[in-house]
């Protein structure tokens, strides 16, 4: 393996029943535009803690990742560019409210996805496959075991149908 320079985003897909936490851009080209709460991951930083850190941020709640749902790659400029967005659980009596980088954050239901102007189709289709299934990969924080930041993403035990 040798170090690559990345581009690297994180979102956080927070689900209430066919319902996705959604913000609209305060600032820059997607001002107005919808989309997930999302960020970049700083130097020494995993992005599974920038996730929960830009969630705080933009949304002011606290959430605990339970998986990946989506990854996105491409090249910009012949630079990589990759993009996870990973399901985030919040506690049912946690309101979002409004951060620095967004002026609203609310829970839009699944149906009224396509009257919103978003982000980026990629975005859109994000937040859609999380309401249209329970799939993803599972996470496993091994950071108290092994004692420094470490996380696996995984199948889920019973992918596939098995028991």
């Amino acid at each position: 393996m040798h170090t690559v320079e990345c581009d690297l985003g994180v979102a956080a897909i927070v689900r209430r029943s066919r319902s996705v936490l959604l913000v609209r851009e305060a600032h820059g080209r997607y001002k107005g535009c919808w989309g997930l709460p999302k960020g970049y991951v700083n130097k020494n930083e995993l992005p599974s803690h920038a996730v929960v850190r830009e969630l705080s941020e933009e949304c002011e709640v606290d959430g605990q990742i339970i998986g990946v749902q989506s990854i996105r790659e491409r090249l910009v400029d012949g630079t990589p560019a990759i993009f996870i967005a990973y399901l985030v659980e919040i506690d049912d009596e946690q309101n979002p409210s409004v951060g620095e980088e967004v002026t609203e954050s609310r829970f839009i239901d699944a149906g009224d996805f396509d009257s919103l102007e978003w982000i980026s189709d990629a975005m859109h289709s994000m937040a859609l496959s999380a309401v249209n299934s329970n799939q993803a990969l599972r996470t496993i924080d091994y950071e108290h075991s092994r004692g420094h930041p470490y996380m696996l993403h995984t199948l889920p035990k019973n992918w596939g149908g098995e028991a």
